[in-house]
């Protein structure tokens, strides 16, 4: 495969700010933290229940072709998305540039997140068949090309920061903070409190509030260009360290699959990743339909600030549980105190303050998943290395990144097709609109709260299983054992 190398970006100008070899506050809380934040909240925007809610509500195309338009497009756009992530990873693993391997796709990213995201939106409605293909270019514009190339390039900029696992872990809370703190609380708060309700279903003001919120992913791709540096493949460079052997995507692939607990794993991601989405784009329908009234400015709001409300502390309290229960116990704790949340939720759906007390328990349930399927992956390759003898971190990473991207558009594609089986009515042009339907509601509030709680059985099923934390130090001992025999007394 070709190799790319960037010579323009060989000036100084477009060197990292970061010049020390010790993690700072510069690289912790501008690159790690706020440029994935500002990015993260583009991404929370044009990727979720408010561009589906743009596509059902403003342009009424839930209506075309009965209801098929938005159930198939983003499920095969995501596809499509699941090819490029295969790509682009191959690419990003062929880039050898002064400026790192993942920098450089970072730096191109933001301006095409920019423009792609604006053009979800400058949709033209005189034609449907316009309109239809322009969604579906600017749809995969966007989620297929532009913010895939940022993404694989930003999963690694933590393992190529720094060898140190203990600064590697600051690193990863600062990032999970802002992506869970920063846009979480822009897009929870003061999007449905401030900005739907002065939108509503005006297109040029859909226009004017995502062209200037799109501009932030131009914004946070520089911050983190400057202000993160690749040590590790500087290392490499320096020392003029040869590539390891190649291992085959064949043996990758058997090499994983050969692994219960890696695909026990792998499985855990999927079925949280589908119902998640499902459940966080449906919660705008089931506030505005079920236990609010449309765009009202404060349902949303609550349901969305008691449903994160715990997730900001969470990352205090979660190592300190994990230390004193392990993560197999905290899994099945949490699941079932999810399941719980997600049952009561069901059950009172027409009933907001206990719909709040169920999203608030639910909450809890999702502290592990949250912050600790990270740690268990990399546990699971830990098995996967002790039993086929290589490891498989570049691959695992891929199937990650298409797992979460071929579950969005599944989650999409379910919740548009459910809304159309249901009858969902879409407010007139004027921006009035009429109670929805028995049907729709109860739908409404299963993808909210059924499903996740569905989900989150399963996963507490499996976990019952997942004994592999206990089998680690023999399996940390038999690797060091391989690589070091004469260090291992063999």
């Amino acid at each position: 495969m070709k190799t790319w190398r960037f010579p323009k970006l060989d000036k100084s100008f477009f060197d990292s700010r970061i010049k020390s070899d010790e993690i700072g506050n510069k690289e912790r809380w501008i690159g790690f933290f706020m440029g994935p934040a500002l990015v993260a909240t583009v991404y929370a925007a044009v990727g979720g229940s408010y561009l589906n809610s743009f596509y059902t509500d403003v342009l009424h195309l839930n209506s075309l072709a009965a209801g098929l338009f938005l159930t198939l497009v983003p499920i095969l756009s995501k596809i499509l998305d699941a090819i490029t992530n295969v790509i682009m990873g191959h690419i990003v693993d062929n880039t050898k540039s002064r400026q790192g391997k993942a920098r450089p796709w970072i730096l191109l990213s933001g301006p095409l997140m920019t423009i792609s995201a604006i053009l979800l939106f400058t949709v033209p409605t005189s034609n449907m068949t316009v309109t239809a293909i322009w969604v579906t270019c600017s749809y995969n514009l966007f989620f297929c090309i532009a913010y895939t190339m940022y993404n694989l390039s930003n999963v690694i900029t933590l393992p190529l920061s720094t060898r140190d696992n203990k600064k590697r872990d600051t690193l990863a809370i600062a990032q999970s903070m802002g992506v869970n703190m920063v846009a979480g609380l822009i897009l929870a708060v003061v999007f449905p409190s401030f900005i739907l309700p002065y939108i509503g279903v005006n297109q040029s003001r859909w226009i004017m509030v995502m062209s200037v919120t799109a501009l932030l992913a131009e914004l946070g791709t520089l911050l983190q260009y400057f202000f993160i540096k690749e040590r590790v493949t500087e290392e490499i460079q320096t020392a003029n360290e040869k590539a390891s052997q190649e291992i085959s995507i064949r043996d990758q692939v058997k090499g994983c699959l050969s692994s219960k607990y890696w695909v026990m794993v792998m499985t855990v991601m999927f079925v949280y990743w589908l119902c998640n989405n499902i459940s966080v784009n449906a919660m705008l329908y089931y506030a505005n339909w079920v236990v609010g009234t449309y765009n009202d400015g404060h349902t949303l709001s609550l349901l969305n600030i008691i449903g994160q409300a715990l997730l900001g502390p969470g990352v205090l309290l979660i190592w300190p549980l994990v230390k004193k229960l392990g993560k197999q116990k905290l899994y099945v704790v949490c699941g079932i105190i999810a399941v719980i949340g997600g049952t009561v939720g069901v059950i009172y759906a027409h009933n907001l303050p206990i719909a709040l007390i169920a999203l608030t328990i639910r909450s809890i349930g999702a502290l592990p998943i949250t912050y600790v399927t990270l740690s268990v992956l990399a546990d699971a390759l830990d098995h996967v290395e002790w039993q086929s003898g290589h490891r498989c971190d570049g691959f695992s990473s891929s199937v990650y990144s298409i797992i979460i991207t071929v579950t969005a558009g599944l989650g999409i594609g379910l919740l548009n097709m459910g809304l159309s089986q249901t009858g969902y009515v879409a407010p007139a042009a004027d921006g009035s609109w009429a109670a929805q339907s028995a049907s729709v509601q109860t739908f409404c509030t299963l993808a909210t709260f059924g499903i996740p709680a569905i989900g989150m059985l399963i996963i507490t099923v499996i976990f019952f299983f997942f004994d592999l934390e206990k089998k680690l130090p023999g399996i940390h001992e038999e690797i060091r054992a391989r690589e070091n025999p004469e260090t291992a007394g063999l």
